[in-house]
């Protein structure tokens, strides 16, 4: 987007203006209503340093973030009537509280254009688009346009310094000490209609209220903004320019440093939010598996526990089935009673020695050598 040159002056011997120089590409523009065109496509610059910025490599994340910001900027004071976000990274923004001029500052006329070509505002519905678009803006600003297309006369000013000079001496035939108003020259070079040089003087009065160098660079972004546009044919091209360009200059925004700080400490606020994030949930994992490995634990204690449980219980039933299978007998030898002996099998007594057997019912025999007695 270039940025013009601008002229100075005191308050009734000369006016501040800024100027865009437009130069030709190998694109041009076609009136999309079949009327005879003049303006075209291509790249431009002017005479003031031009500044760039890149987008890095973002996280998607910081995308998300950025994006967030560009929409909310459109709507919140950035602009209506937007066809994208990149108007809000190539048009001037509005930083400064503006209010309307006073209409006793301001004494209106009839006549709101000059047309030196003749047929680049045509009648056939350009004439009612542009006049509608100025009217939009003096209703806003309360400052009132006036746009003088000049033609061929206006080849011998080929600088924007000698395009201010004729501003200022055209404001004074116009307006006289009518200092409210705001003078619009445009400029296209005979045959080569993809360059022009248009030139925004405000009176001392709408300067100072409302037309500032912020708000006529804005008015002169549109300009170059729609200069580009196939779409629209010349009325149209300077309607969308003043409704736009009336609109944002009355409406604050968010300044670029403003958005950046903002910009910034949403990422910082994201990624602070992922770290929490991420530590709240590495913290809950490690609790979680902390109970899991405890109630491993208990599990397998409990688990040791039934099964020393079962194990005593089989055990307990074992001795006990085993306790049913013995019987009390007493020593046919020495007498001695209580002797237990488990039966099908061969006890020894407790006093005497002697070798007990007891069969299957309980019966005892003396067992002496090989040869058992019962």
């Amino acid at each position: 987007m270039g940025r013009g040159g601008r002229g100075g002056g005191s308050h009734h011997s000369s006016h501040h203006s800024s100027s865009h120089t437009h130069h030709a590409s190998s694109s041009s523009y076609h009136s999309s209503s079949g009327s005879s065109s003049h303006h075209s496509g291509g790249a431009h610059y002017s005479n003031g340093s031009d500044g760039g910025s890149g987008i890095g490599c973002f996280t998607p994340f910081i995308i998300l973030i950025v994006w967030m910001i560009i929409c909310f900027g459109i709507n919140f004071g950035f602009g209506g009537n937007w066809s994208g976000p990149v108007q809000y990274f190539l048009i001037e923004r509005s930083t400064v509280e503006r209010e309307a001029l006073p209409s006793s500052k301001c004494t209106p006329i009839d006549v709101w254009y000059q047309d030196d070509w003749g047929d680049w505002i045509d009648k056939k519905g350009e004439e009612e688009a542009l006049i509608t678009g100025m009217k939009s803006f003096y209703e806003q600003t309360g400052v009132q346009p006036y746009l003088w297309i000049t033609g061929r006369d206006g080849y011998q000013y080929k600088s924007e310094g000698s395009v201010e000079a004729l501003a200022e001496s055209k404001y004074k035939e116009m307006f006289g000490e009518d200092e409210g108003h705001v003078l619009i020259i445009f400029r296209e070079y005979p045959n080569n209609s993809s360059e022009y040089i248009c030139t925004v003087t405000p009176g001392y009065d709408a300067e100072t209220q409302v037309m500032d160098e912020q708000a006529r660079e804005i008015f002169l972004d549109f300009i170059d903004y729609y200069y580009t546009d196939s779409n629209l044919n010349e009325g149209e091209f300077f309607k969308a320019s003043f409704e736009n360009a009336g609109r944002r200059i009355m409406e604050k925004q968010l300044s670029f440093r403003q958005m950046g700080i903002i910009a910034v400490v949403a990422v910082i606020l994201v990624i602070g939010i992922i770290i929490v994030a991420n530590i709240i949930k590495k913290r809950k994992i490690a609790v979680a598996k902390q109970k899991t490995l405890q109630a491993q634990e208990v599990a397998k204690a409990a688990k040791a526990v039934a099964d020393q449980k079962q194990t005593d219980f089989n055990r307990k039933k074992y001795e006990d089935e085993l306790e049913t299978q013995y019987v009390a007998v007493t020593c046919p030898n020495c007498g001695a009673s209580n002797i237990r002996i488990r039966k099908m099998t061969v006890g020894y007594c407790d006093y005497c020695g002697t070798a007990i057997k007891v069969d299957k019912d309980g019966n005892v025999a003396i067992t002496s050598g090989d040869q058992t007695d019962i």
